[in-house]
């Protein structure tokens, strides 16, 4: 459930991008390109003047959501309702395709499965920059931000390189940590 509203906040969040370069079907409203969403729009800018600047702001949001996990849903839901409040159309739109997708992904679990691991293939693929077959800590960091965060945890032969079966290794760790209750 919870990448689910993760992956609805995602399309809100990326909506006004995709609306501004022309995307069929995508709609915006507002002042023509610029996305109606506040702070999305500002910090789109932000980002592009100065990207140190825009990830030392994406970090201490992490932070402030590591620290107040809960503050930070409240402040989603309320950018999500004021979003949909924007572009209510767009909003329901989304919606019907994510529990489209939802019951999709429910009658055949396994194709769904299958597509996520050709989609996390493919930006494995895409991030190894030197094509070895595996990342070295700065081709996490550029192309995998999140697995950097955890690289050394994952690195389980301290080689400096993740490789496909020790991200597997730690992913099932994980899920086996989840199921027990521990994370």
């Amino acid at each position: 459930m919870k990448i689910n509203k993760l992956l609805f906040v995602s399309m809100l969040i990326a909506l006004p991008v995709f609306a501004a370069e022309g995307v069929p079907g995508a709609t915006i409203t507002g002042e023509g390109a610029k996305p109606p969403y506040g702070r999305h729009g500002a910090m789109g800018e932000m980002c592009k003047a100065d990207p140190e600047k825009c990830r030392a702001a994406m970090q201490a949001r992490r932070e402030a959501c590591k620290a107040d996990p809960e503050k930070c849903r409240q402040e989603q839901a309320v950018m999500r309702e004021k979003m949909c409040a924007q572009n209510p159309e767009k909003c329901k739109e989304m919606k019907a395709k994510m529990e489209q997708r939802r019951e999709a992904c429910k009658a055949d679990p396994e194709k769904c499965r299958q597509e996520h691991q050709a989609r996390a293939a493919e930006h494995f693929k895409k991030s190894d920059a030197d094509g070895n077959g595996s990342l070295s800590r700065a081709e996490a960091e550029k192309g995998m931000p999140r697995l950097a965060r955890h690289f050394d945890m994952i690195d389980a032969n301290k080689d400096g390189q993740l490789s496909r079966e020790e991200m597997s290794a730690a992913r099932k760790a994980h899920q086996g940590a989840k199921a027990a209750g521990k994370t």
